[in-house]
């Protein structure tokens, strides 16, 4: 902000009254300012002087505001309890924090004559904590910056915004995105559980789905991917892929119906693109990783993205919104494509859903054999050579080759153990790794790049910079409000505090 420390402005407010359900007041702004030097830096400082006074008559106008509606609300309820009248017992100060700065205002305390009580009628009619309030406005704004930067760069915009650089402490902003995410996912739950709880036993029972309040762990980590983010490994991988794009193998996207068009479900069909992030843990959580559990849901030119802290809560979320697209009574079909981990596994195994299908992701697959091969070592050209040939063994969906291919690396790799743990991760996703050769030929969806591209925004472009470290409730938060913003319905959520009804494409006519 522009030195602004000549500036004086004299605000008056005249009362403010009300007529029915409208306020009314008068305001008188006087502004006295030296002339800026007449050059290039003349708007700038206009500006700020500007700024500096708007903010001066926002706090003015808050205060009047707010002290003349406490004084309705007492007006409002002098009849006291039983009808027995009250007294006022003087005002006392209260602080709100917003996005125009800190400010105080005097709250009426009362006594009720029936029974002597003491209160303060705003502070339980408006909800205030004991000490002071951040307004909601303000917790957006603390929320929004967030999802891109530090929590320490938040606080200074926010700060230098509301002109006060000690409207916030950084515990605070932390305080506030924990508590604005937990909020949003307890409400993507309730609009799940709404929708469940009016469905029969029944029909809930084929969807494999368990309240995530009370659920028993899913989700095993025995064939969670590596975390190699070592400069080697990451290296290595990029030059695989180069490798892949030289030698035939293609990207993961299906064939677009045009060059300018995405590709989108074909009517009918609901894919379902389910993925797990994992982040370094602060060490005062107890443990080494965070997991969060993402999904996309695609249907019909529609998409909707998921993001929760377990499993449980990830398909308590999916099996609502399948319910609703009609999969259970067949209007629509179910394809997943995924990386195949176990707690993807267990639950599309345990769906009484018929028909339905699943893929392994050619990227999470490709991308398995890349980082298990370089962890396994040996020569790296004969490693490379081996890499081309499984890969194009696994592209025509011929796993006894792929696997064949392994074993017979066993002998002359410098890590055997890397190569079997290979072998098991594809023995266990045997049934579900395709021929992709022929359904890129066939234009079908062959990879989950939906949901890794949602990661980036919502986790890993946010929290796996170099040294971060999180609290699960802090990745949480932020991916929650990230697909809230997806979603479209963040806007929404903050003026209503309420989620609204999920749009959804059409009814399919003539469905099986």
């Amino acid at each position: 902000m522009r030195d602004t420390d000549d500036l004086q402005a004299t605000i008056t407010l005249g009362p403010v009254n009300r007529d029915g359900q409208t306020l009314t007041l008068e305001l008188g702004l006087r502004m006295t300012l030296p002339m800026p030097d007449r050059d290039e830096h003349l708007p700038d400082r206009i500006e700020a002087c500007v700024h500096r006074a708007g903010l001066e008559v926002q706090r003015r106008l808050f205060r009047a505001l707010v002290e003349k509606a406490d004084h309705e609300l007492v007006l409002q309820r002098r009849h006291g309890k039983g009808g027995g009248g009250i007294q006022r017992r003087g005002t006392r100060p209260f602080t709100f924090k917003t996005i125009f700065g800190e400010v105080t205002v005097e709250r009426s305390r009362i006594s009720q004559k029936c029974d002597g009580t003491m209160e303060i009628p705003s502070a339980s009619a408006w909800d205030t904590p004991h000490q002071l309030a951040i307004t909601g406005n303000l917790r957006d704004a603390v929320c929004d910056p967030m999802l891109d930067r530090s929590a320490g760069e938040s606080r200074a915009d926010v700060c230098r915004s509301a002109g006060d650089e000690d409207l916030l402490g950084r515990s605070t902003i932390l305080e506030v995105v924990h508590e604005e995410g937990e909020r949003l996912v307890a409400a993507e739950r309730e609009r799940a559980r709404a929708l469940l709880d009016d469905a029969p036993a029944a029909r809930l029972a084929l969807l494999g789905w368990s309240d995530p309040d009370t659920a028993a762990g899913l989700f095993d980590e025995e064939d969670a991917p590596p975390c190699d983010e070592s400069e080697g490994a990451g290296a290595e991988w990029e030059e695989a892929q180069a490798a892949w794009a030289a030698t035939g193998f293609p990207g993961c996207e299906p064939m677009p119906p045009a060059a300018d068009e995405p590709r989108e479900v074909d009517p009918g069909y609901v894919i379902v693109e389910p993925d797990e992030v994992k982040t370094k843990a602060q060490p005062s959580t107890g443990r080494t990783e965070v997991w969060t559990f993402t999904a996309v849901v695609l249907v019909e030119g529609v998409q909707y993205a998921f993001a929760e802290g377990t499993a449980e809560g990830l398909w308590f979320q999916v099996a609502a919104l399948l319910l609703t697209l009609g999969v259970l009574s067949g209007e629509r079909r179910l394809l997943v494509v995924g990386d195949g981990a176990s707690w993807i596994r267990t639950w599309f195994e345990g769906l009484g859903v018929s028909p339905k299908a699943m893929v392994v992701c050619w990227w999470h697959l490709r991308k398995r054999c890349s980082e298990q091969l370089s962890a396994a070592g040996g020569a790296k050209e004969r490693r490379r050579a081996l890499e081309v040939e499984l890969l194009g063994r696994l592209w025509e969906g011929e796993v006894d080759a792929a696997v064949g291919l392994l074993r017979g690396a066993l002998e002359w790799v410098n890590n055997p153990k890397a190569v079997e743990d290979l072998i098991g991760y594809l023995e266990k996703r045997r049934g579900y790794i395709p021929d992709y050769e022929q359904r890129r030929r066939a234009g079908l969806w062959i990879a989950s790049t939906r949901v890794e591209k949602f990661n980036d925004w919502a986790v890993s472009e946010r929290c796996k910079h170099r040294g971060m470290s999180w609290s699960p409730a802090g990745v949480l938060a932020l991916a929650a409000l990230e697909a809230a913003r997806r979603n479209g319905e963040l806007d929404r959520w903050r003026r209503d505090r309420e989620l609204p009804k999920r749009e959804l494409p059409g009814p399919m006519r003539g469905a099986a």
